[in-house]
C-alpha cells in the first residue's frame, strides 16, 4: 500500500499538503518554551501548531512515497502529521482550529 493512500490531507495540482509540526531535539535540555503548543477545543489537551508546504512526489522507496525539502529526500509516515527539528521556508503554520481538525481527523 502506497503512504499517499494513508494520507487523510489534501492533494492539489501543486502537489501533496505535508502536515508537520515543530519537533525538539533530543540534545536540548533544559526543555525549550519555545515549542508553539496550543490547548486543543475538541480534547482540551496541549498539541503542537501544525505547520503545512505543498511538495511533488520525487519517486518511491519501495511503497513509500519520496519527498524532498531542505536539500534531502525524506519518507515520510503520511497516516499522521510527523515532527522536524527544522521548518522549510515556504512552511505556513495553521491557526488552532485548523489543527484541532488535522489532529483529530483520524
Amino acid at each position: 500500500m502506497s503512504s499517499l493512500l494513508q494520507f487523510n490531507g489534501t492533494i492539489s495540482k501543486k502537489g501533496v499538503h505535508l502536515e508537520t509540526y515543530k519537533e525538539r531535539k533530543l540534545d536540548d535540555f533544559p526543555y525549550r518554551e519555545d515549542l508553539e503548543t496550543y490547548k486543543c477545543s475538541v480534547c482540551g489537551r496541549e498539541h503542537p501548531h501544525i505547520y503545512i508546504f505543498i511538495r511533488k512526489p520525487r519517486g518511491m522507496f519501495g511503497c513509500w512515497v519520496v519527498f524532498r525539502w531542505n536539500n534531502e529526500e525524506h519518507v515520510p509516515d503520511l497516516s499522521c502529521p510527523f515532527g522536524l527539528e527544522k521548518m522549510p521556508r515556504d512552511a505556513k503554520r495553521l491557526n488552532e482550529e485548523e489543527s484541532s481538525k488535522i489532529w483529530h481527523s483520524n
